[in-house]
């Protein structure tokens, strides 16, 4: 591409820094490297474009398609309505610590360059402060100059652990500019991220001396699966120390399946762990909870020590509690999490070191062996209760989820969103999530709108591989931003989405019984403003007005199975999404 404006620099940056799509919402704010992207000389120098309907969508889309990937997804966003618009997108980003590469348009701010009536209601000052509490970084650079030193230091902070989203502004008139003598890109390597080292010195050693003295050592895990070649890692260590494994599961950080993973059992074995080692953990007391008892202070009851590695700490909003209740911890290390548990390995495979001595085989095999029955009995029941659940009049979150697993069994699957936190429940404890990768996740700020996005980005990551992509969509949370159904049918998104609909806000539902219960009044009124059954949603028309592929809508549970495997056979023999719709309990 000819370089003669200043926004064909900024695109020749996107190409540098690896990134081959852009997703935005068209806006003037940005015409200048809308131009660039759509007039480039080398179609292989401009990112692919994909557009939405909706910012909140773009947003969404660049955070599947990173959780998928690892790879980026710019974002452009049209001026303040527009980061409006895509602001809680942002903010599931960030919960989510997902690197986002998000660029405004502005302006111009210069005033004497604004045309009557919109230049000036869509320019702001300071128009980073609408996501500056949520995002790692931000800046509105004037100036040919400035703005290509902030594109580079955003992109290289965003991948710095903790890495989290970035918002640079780009101003309307320095967009549009002939391209100045002597502006030119940095080398591709000055974003290189900075890296934290490994567990090492008095750290490891403090470590390996409480692992090795344990009595019940838990490991609880929640973002390592993020890099994928941790899970393995953290298996093998796992064995070697017969760890008790808690996944609190914002990623696939460990195989549900083995012995040793005991996440959301109920017995009270865990209730006499002694040491435990939180690996990346977003709430920790969340966590501990869920098998200790807690002081009022979020300490164990029973004097637990509690070791942290991770980044946590080098990441807190001003604004926003997510970084949870303080918990007083033993010893928190920052440092990187897959050489971290390296080091630990190097340690306690060492055939002639202390993790070898008899005295700890034992004891270790001791726990392994009480470790693999509670799993054993708690996966039998749970498979117990969703057997029984598809006896019922109606279909059941538990046999659903059970019935799309026997149909998309012996497809590559991996699931890019799984809708809500009790269908996420019940997939955790059905489906087996053992291939690293092949779960993304919840979205992270708790915020509606993302799973249909999200869902989709993640498919434009696997476009061309033969990996069945499945997004368990919740229909509350359908509702938000069904205009994706658009990006999804124009881009001809190799997605299967099922909704799960239960036509009702079902966490608001629960809140309405329950505070009705407290307060000695009628719960059946629960469902009043918080439900759809006056005036149910037909998903199936609806992504049909879309040009989606759809399915009779499945009211049996007999029938779900059988209608997936052949939305499953749609897809594969074209390519296409395909929307299938389950009336739920």
């Amino acid at each position: 591409m000819t370089t003669s404006y200043f926004s064909d620099l900024v695109v020749e940056f996107l190409h540098q820094q690896g990134i081959d799509k852009v997703a935005f919402n068209p806006g003037a704010s940005f015409r200048g490297v809308h131009d660039s992207l759509v007039h480039a000389d080398n179609a292989e120098i401009a990112p692919e474009i994909v557009m939405t309907c909706h910012e909140e969508i773009a947003v969404a889309v660049a955070h599947g398609y990173h959780k998928a990937s690892g790879r980026h997804m710019g974002v452009f966003v049209h001026a303040n309505v527009g980061l409006l618009h895509a602001s809680m997108a942002v903010f599931n980003a960030w919960c989510d610590r997902v690197p986002l590469f998000v660029l405004g348009g502005n302006g111009p701010v210069d005033a004497g360059k604004r045309r009557p009536w919109i230049d000036w209601i869509h320019t702001s000052q300071n128009i980073e402060s609408v996501v500056k509490d949520y995002v790692k970084w931000c800046d509105q650079p004037i100036g040919q100059r400035a703005t290509v030193e902030s594109l580079y230091r955003a992109f290289k902070l965003m991948n710095t652990p903790m890495q989290a989203p970035v918002f640079v502004a780009l101003d309307f008139d320095v967009q549009e500019q002939p391209l100045e003598d002597g502006v030119r890109l940095l080398p591709a390597r000055a974003t290189e991220a900075a890296r934290l080292p490994a567990l090492n010195g008095a750290d490891l050693d403090d470590l390996t001396g409480r692992l090795l003295a344990a009595r019940l050592p838990v490991l609880v895990v929640d973002f390592s699966g993020r890099d994928p070649g941790t899970v393995a890692q953290l298996v093998a260590l796992a064995d070697a120390l017969g760890l008790a494994v808690v996944d609190r599961g914002n990623r696939l950080n460990f195989p549900n399946t083995h012995q040793l993973n005991v996440s959301h059992t109920s017995g009270t074995l865990l209730a006499d762990a002694d040491l435990v080692l939180a690996l990346e953990v977003q709430d920790l007391v969340g966590a501990l909870g869920s098998f200790l008892t807690l002081t009022d202070q979020g300490a164990p009851a029973n004097g637990a020590d509690i070791v942290t590695v991770g980044f946590n700490e080098l990441l807190t909003s001003k604004w926003a509690a997510d970084y949870q209740q303080f918990v007083p911890v033993t010893r928190a290390v920052a440092a990187d999490t897959a050489d971290s548990v390296a080091a630990l390995r190097t340690v306690v495979e060492d055939p002639a070191g202390p993790f070898a001595a008899p005295a700890f085989t034992e004891r270790r095999e001791q726990r392994t062996k009480a470790l693999a029955d509670l799993h054993t009995e708690a996966r039998a029941d749970w498979a117990r209760q969703a057997e029984e659940a598809k006896g019922r009049d109606r279909i059941h979150v538990s046999a659903a989820v059970d019935e799309i697993h026997r149909a998309v069994r012996d497809e590559e699957w991996i699931l890019t969103n799984t809708g809500s936190l009790t269908i996420d429940g019940w997939v955790k404890k059905l489906w087996p999530l053992e291939r690293p990768g092949s779960y993304l996740g919840l979205n992270g700020g708790g915020g509606l709108g993302y799973g249909l996005g999200a869902s989709i980005g993640a498919a434009l990551a696997h476009q061309s591989d033969d990996t069945l992509c499945v997004d368990l969509q919740a229909d509350g949370d359908f509702l938000y931003t069904p205009s994706a159904l658009w990006t999804l049918a124009a881009y001809d998104v190799p997605l299967l989405v099922i909704v799960m609909n239960n036509r009702l806000y079902l966490n608001s539902t629960q809140h309405a019984e329950r505070i009705a219960g407290n307060r000695d009044r009628d719960i059946d009124r629960a469902h009043i403003a918080t439900s759809f059954y006056d005036r149910p949603v037909d998903f199936v028309t609806l992504a049909q007005s879309f040009g989606v592929h759809t399915l009779p809508r499945v009211e049996r549970v007999d029938a779900v199975a059988p209608t997936v495997r052949e939305a499953v056979a749609h897809i594969k023999e074209h390519g296409k999404p395909v929307l299938v719709e389950i009336l739920m309990e």
